[in-house]
C-alpha cells in the first residue's frame, strides 16, 4: 500500500457517476485503488448505492437523478423506460438526464467541498459544471470505446446498426461525413447545458458537450480493455486506455454465488448462462420465453440470471436441468458456463470476456451494439439481434459458438489477457500524475 507522508495531506478525489451497477463498479474499483494509493476517494451519485459504497468505506454523496425517482417523475413502469431508451437512446439524455441537471450540479457543489480533482461519468454533466465552476482540475472517464467517437475506430451506431456499418464500409471520407453529421444533430439536444451554464455564470463553451466536452482538461481514461478498443490518433490529449476496471466484492466481502446455484453447476456439465444485466432485464419476457425454447432444442442445461422480480415469474420453469436465480455474481459465475447469452452492456461484457468462454449478445439499446461488433471482431462471440431473438435462430447460433473450436480457442486467448489488466491501478495512477501536474 503506498502511504503519504504524515505531513501530507491526502488529496481529496470526487468521483462522480450515474447509471447503472455496470456504471458503478468501474467507479467503485477507482476509488478502492485510489485509496490504496494514498488518495482520500469520495463517490457521488444515486442514492440507492448508498449501502454499497460505504460498505467499502468509501465516503459517499448522494447525486440525482435518482434512477427510482426517475421512473417516478415520469410515471413510467421500469418496463416501459426500458423500451423508451431502447427505441430512441436521445431519451436518456432528453427526458432522463437534462431535466435533472439543476439538482444533480447542485448535489455535486456538496459533494465537491475541499476536493483537489474531480473524475467525472461521461454523462455525469452536473458534476462536471460544478468542476469548472470551482475550477477544479477535472479527468473524464469513459466506460465504452464508443464514446470517443474515432473516426479511425467508428461506433455501431444504436439507432442505425445497419446504416452505420454501411457508411463505414464506403471509406474515411464517408465516416467523418457521418461522425459530423452525427456531432450537428446531437448539438441540438445539449441545449439545456448551454442555457444552464449562462444560469450558473460560466461562459458558453466552444466544445460539444456530448463529443470532447465530456473530457476532463485534465486527460480522459477508458476504463476499458485496449482489445475492445485501442487507442486512436483522434483520442482527445492525454488519453489513457487503462484496461478494464472490476469489482467483485459484495458487502465488503468476496462474490460468491448462492448454494443453490453452486449446488446446479456442480451436478452436471457446464450449462448455458443467460442474462440481461441491470437495464434490459425489465423487458425480459421475449427473452426468457424464447432463450428456453432453445434450450429445449439443444437438450443442454441452463442458467436463467434475472432480478428477483422475474425469477420469481419464471421460476415454474426450473427444472433439473434448468435453474432460474435473482443476482449472481458474473465472476464467479462466467467462468462456469459453456456459453455466455448477455444483452452486450461494457459491466456484462467485460466479465464474458474475462470469463474466457464464447458469447451471443442481443443487443438492447445504447453502447450494446457497439460492444456486441467489438466482441464479433475480437471472434470470441456471435450476434443476434432482438428481432431475430427466436429459439431456433438463437439454438443455430448455440450451437456454431459450441461446434466450432475457433470460438473457444479466441475466447480462452482473450480471457487470459483481460484477467491480467488492472485498469482501476492504471487509471489511479494516472489520475495522480494529472493531479501533480496541475498541482506542480
Amino acid at each position: 500500500m503506498h502511504s503519504p507522508a504524515s505531513n501530507t495531506p491526502r488529496p481529496r478525489i470526487v468521483l462522480a457517476t450515474f447509471g447503472t451497477h455496470g456504471d458503478l463498479h468501474p467507479f467503485l474499483a477507482l476509488a478502492l485503488a485510489l485509496r490504496e494509493r494514498g488518495a482520500d476517494p469520495v463517490l457521488a451519485a444515486g442514492e440507492v448505492y448508498r449501502d454499497k459504497v460505504e460498505a467499502e468505506g468509501i465516503g459517499f454523496f448522494p447525486m440525482r437523478p435518482d434512477v427510482e425517482a426517475v421512473a417516478d417523475r415520469l410515471a413510467m413502469a421500469p418496463r416501459e423506460l426500458a423500451r423508451a431508451v431502447a427505441a430512441r437512446p436521445q431519451f436518456l439524455l432528453q427526458r432522463i438526464i437534462l431535466p435533472s441537471l439543476r439538482e444533480a450540479y447542485d448535489d455535486a457543489v456538496v459533494a465537491l467541498a475541499g476536493a483537489d480533482l474531480v473524475v467525472t461519468h461521461s454523462v455525469a454533466y452536473g458534476a462536471r459544471l460544478a468542476a469548472e465552476k470551482r475550477g477544479l482540475p477535472q479527468v473524464g472517464i469513459v466506460l465504452q470505446p464508443m464514446l470517443f467517437a474515432s473516426v479511425t475506430d467508428p461506433p455501431v451506431v444504436a439507432d442505425w446498426p445497419r446504416l452505420s456499418r454501411w457508411i463505414y464500409r464506403l471509406g474515411p471520407a464517408w465516416t467523418r461525413a457521418f461522425v459530423g453529421l452525427g456531432r450537428r444533430v446531437s448539438r441540438g439536444w445539449a441545449r439545456p447545458i448551454d442555457r444552464f451554464r449562462h444560469q450558473v455564470g460560466l461562459p458558453p463553451a466552444a466544445a460539444h458537450p456530448l463529443f470532447e466536452g465530456q473530457f476532463g482538461g485534465a486527460g480522459a481514461i477508458g476504463l476499458y480493455s485496449p482489445l475492445l478498443g485501442p487507442p486512436q490518433a483522434d483520442h482527445p490529449p492525454h488519453t489513457t486506455i487503462a484496461g478494464f476496471a472490476f469489482y467483485d466484492s459484495e458487502k465488503g466481502g468476496p462474490a460468491r454465488l448462492s448454494p443453490g446455484l453452486q449446488a446446479f453447476l456442480e451436478a452436471g456439465p457446464a450449462p448455458v448462462v443467460f442474462t440481461q444485466g441491470t437495464s434490459a432485464i425489465h423487458d425480459a419476457g421475449d427473452f426468457v420465453r424464447e432463450s428456453l425454447a432453445a434450450i429445449d432444442l439443444l437438450g443442454m442445461r441452463a442458467v436463467l440470471v434475472l432480478d428477483d422480480e422475474q425469477a420469481r415469474r419464471w421460476a415454474a420453469h426450473a427444472t433439473a436441468t434448468i435453474h432460474v436465480t435473482g443476482y449472481a455474481p458474473y465472476s464467479a459465475l462466467f467462468p462456469r458456463a459453456a456459453v455466455n447469452v448477455h444483452h452486450g452492456g461494457i459491466g456484462t461484457t467485460a466479465q464474458a470476456l474475462r470469463a474466457g468462454r464464447p458469447q451471443l449478445i442481443t443487443p438492447y439499446l445504447v453502447d450494446q451494439p457497439d460492444n456486441a461488433a467489438r466482441v464479433v471482431r475480437l471472434g470470441v462471440g456471435r450476434e443476434l439481434s432482438r428481432q431475430r431473438w427466436r429459439g431456433k435462430e438463437i439454438a443455430a447460433n448455440l450451437r456454431a459458438l459450441l461446434d466450432q473450436p475457433d470460438y473457444a480457442r479466441a475466447a480462452a486467448q482473450i480471457g487470459s489477457q483481460v484477467a491480467r489488466e488492472d485498469g482501476a491501478t492504471v487509471a489511479a495512477a494516472t489520475i495522480l500524475c494529472a493531479l501533480g501536474r496541475k498541482q506542480g
